[in-house]
Formats: structure tokens, sequence, C-alpha cells
């Protein structure tokens, strides 16, 4: 596509905040060249003279600037929970691991997939459309080489629930 798109999606965050009481999801807006790749959304900011965004996935070209976010991103799928029924299981307070898909921020790379990340923690607050993680340990699993994210723990990771894939309890 050659036509430049405006989209709202969310996205998680992390707090260093010593306690934290309401928690929402903050709405992002892009504007950019839309092209999907599986279940997620290439956002293209600059791109390549004469080159669709859909040439540059194909043949593996670096995105010059760039969002790569989960289709269940967008606002309006954001708060649908389709196959998320294990949530109605948990309790404020277990320790769980969750599995869950980040948007990435791309720039001179041939990348076009979101990233996986496992988050463990204390379960602090179920919402309609989000989750919230006390002592989080981060790492991202994909793409490879593993890394703690952030670098420095932050008391609380805010993660969309149309963004978690699995929740595992850990005894």
């Amino acid at each position: 596509m050659d036509k430049i798109y405006n989209i709202k999606y969310v996205d998680a965050y992390y707090s260093y905040a010593k306690n934290i009481n309401k928690t929402k999801l903050l709405l992002h807006e892009a504007y950019g060249y839309i092209e999907k790749n599986n279940n997620n959304i290439v956002i293209v900011f600059l791109k390549e003279s004469g080159v669709g965004v859909e040439t540059t996935i194909k043949e593996k070209k670096n995105i010059i600037k760039g969002l790569i976010i989960p289709d269940t991103a967008l606002v309006s799928v954001s708060s649908i929970r389709d196959n998320l029924d294990v949530l109605n299981d948990l309790i404020e307070g277990m320790f769980l691991s969750v599995t869950w898909r980040d948007v990435v921020y791309v720039a001179n790379r041939p990348r076009y997939d979101c990233s996986i990340m496992r988050t463990e923690g204390v379960l602090c607050k179920i919402e309609s459309d989000h989750i919230v993680i006390k002592n989080p340990k981060t790492i991202r699993t994909y793409p490879l080489p593993r890394k703690n994210y952030p670098t420095k723990k932050p008391n609380y990771y805010i993660i969309p629930i149309s963004f978690v894939s699995d929740v595992s309890i850990i005894k």
C-alpha cells in the first residue's frame, strides 16, 4: 500500500513507582505505510522511494524507520478477550508467568515481527483490558539473544490482555 494511514494502538508499559493505584492502557497513535505480516502489523514511517512495504517485507529489505505491533494492539480489537479463559481462574496475589507479544521500534533492520516476552511476578490486578504484575522479571525470549527488559527491574508491569498468549501459575 502506498497510502499513509493513521492507526491507534495500545502498548505494555512498566513503572518504578513504589505503589500503583489506578492503572489504564495508554493510547498511542502512529502514521505510516501499513502492511499486515501474519499476526503483526508493520507500520513504516520512512521507506525507500518507489518500493512498497509489501515488497520490502517479501525481499527482506531493511525498514528505514517503523513499528511492528501485534495485530491485537489495535484499539478496535485490544479489548477482546477471545482465547484467555485462563484469566478467569486467576486470583490476585498468585505468582505467575505470562508470555506476551510486544511492540517493536525498528530502524534500519530487516525485522517484521514482534518480540516475545515472558514476565514472571505476582498478579497485582486484573482489569477489563490489562493485567498488572508486581515485582516483575521480564525477559525477551524472541528474537535471540535472550535479554532482560528493561535492564533496571521495575516495580510493576502493565500488560494488555490482548497481548497475552499464555499464562501459567508458578508454585
